[in-house]
């Protein structure tokens, strides 16, 4: 006899059956007849698409309740269901509100079923969208006004055909006249008779700026780099390049290159080695091309030693060549996997920071030093693996 006419409580009879064992379930049905199975018991409504689902795994195994004196036949010819079924909400909209922090927030309502092609449009981007925060509650995607890039948003809008409300366009416009007036609003360097200025910038910037630059235009190129002004002429140098970048990651692939890079700016620059590679056999080269270019070698400071117990040779080598001493005279200061904590209490920044790795350092420090620094070489023939979001440049 059966517990009802509805489907739902003839389904609980079927599963609670097959949890003892008297209907054999199939592999690929478990996981849906449990998730069924848990929705009913906590009262929750189904979809069309599920109840439609239910019918189909009940019918299956019609033949094998039968044996167990459950019979639904005729309950399958005109199924009636206790609860209503849930009504999908496939609407797509994009509008920007104020939230009860005073944030303005670009709200992105869409169906589940668009969620990859959402994805996929903004991953390995560095795009803030990735940013965004889901809100259970109203099913949709927030992200800040400023965070978000409206035009492209936009653009997916219109793939996909949302509803795109008046505050999202107001906003969109906004942001097309700030992209328009740009050259009156971002800031950049460029260089005028021989000079490094800065465009766009506020009187205490000009004066930071005058106070702590050299003359010389590379110098001074890497400087306004590090206060977030891009140099907006064309690049021919590579000093040029890095500066015009958006990037803060360059690749070259041999040392003469490096050291002529060197060469042209005056100041610090580090080097930290990676840990797995042959040290000795990459001091050795390095040092070989450094005479070549004409780099004195008290330029250059080896600023690790390896312990006694390891004989590899290097702590001599260093001895021998004399690469070693006092850091005070070295503008080319080499490490071992990660640098000293003092050089971060020098007065005297490092303007080049330099890796021969050919993944991402796992010392802590030097991935933190990494991340941040403006201006990164990685070192070496072959290009080193990008991290999600970043860009490394060839020089």
């Amino acid at each position: 006899m059966l517990p009802s006419q509805y489907v739902e409580d003839i389904f609980l009879q079927f599963y609670d059956l097959a949890a003892i064992d008297q209907i054999v379930l199939q592999p690929q049905d478990h996981t849906a007849c449990s998730s069924f199975y848990s929705a009913i018991i906590q009262g929750k409504e189904l979809t069309q698409n599920q109840a439609n689902f239910i019918l189909k795994l009940l019918s299956k195994y019609q033949s094998s309740l039968k044996k167990s004196s459950l019979d639904y036949t005729d309950a399958l010819q005109n199924p009636q269901w206790r609860t209503s079924f849930r009504i999908l909400d496939l609407s797509k909209k994009i509008f920007v509100e104020k939230d009860s922090t005073g944030t303005v927030q670009v709200c992105i309502k869409f169906p589940y079923q668009l969620k990859k092609e959402f994805d996929e449009e903004f991953e390995d981007q560095r795009s803030p969208v990735n940013k965004s925060i889901w809100d259970p509650e109203r099913k949709l995607r927030q992200v800040s006004v400023y965070d978000a890039n409206l035009i492209q948003l936009y653009e997916f809008a219109l793939k996909h055909n949302f509803e795109i409300d008046d505050t999202f366009m107001i906003a969109l416009a906004e942001v097309e006249e700030i992209w328009q007036n740009q050259e009156e609003v971002l800031p950049f360097s460029s260089i005028v008779a021989n000079w490094v200025v800065l465009g766009n910038s506020s009187a205490e910037t000009d004066e930071w700026f005058k106070t702590h630059s050299s003359g010389l235009i590379d110098n001074d190129l890497l400087l306004a780099k590090s206060m977030g002004y891009q140099y907006s002429g064309k690049p021919h140098t590579m000093i040029e390049k890095i500066a015009a970048s958006d990037s803060n990651s360059f690749w070259i692939k041999n040392n003469t290159e490096f050291l002529n890079l060197c060469s042209s700016v005056t100041g610090r620059v580090c080097i930290i080695l990676d840990r797995t590679s042959n040290t000795l056999d990459w001091l050795t080269q390095f040092i070989d091309d450094a005479d070549a270019a004409g780099i004195d070698r008290d330029e250059i400071k080896v600023c690790f030693r390896e312990p006694k117990e390891q004989d590899t040779g290097i702590n001599e080598w260093i001895k021998t060549n004399g690469v070693g001493g006092k850091v005070e005279t070295g503008r080319i200061l080499i490490f071992e996997f990660k640098p000293a904590k003092w050089l971060f209490k020098e007065k005297e920044s490092v303007k080049l920071l330099v890796s021969n790795n050919l993944y991402p350092p796992t010392n802590q420090l030097t991935k933190d030093w990494v991340s941040s620094h403006p201006c990164v070489i990685y070192l070496g023939d072959i290009k080193p693996s990008e991290q999600r979001g970043q860009n490394i440049v060839e020089l």
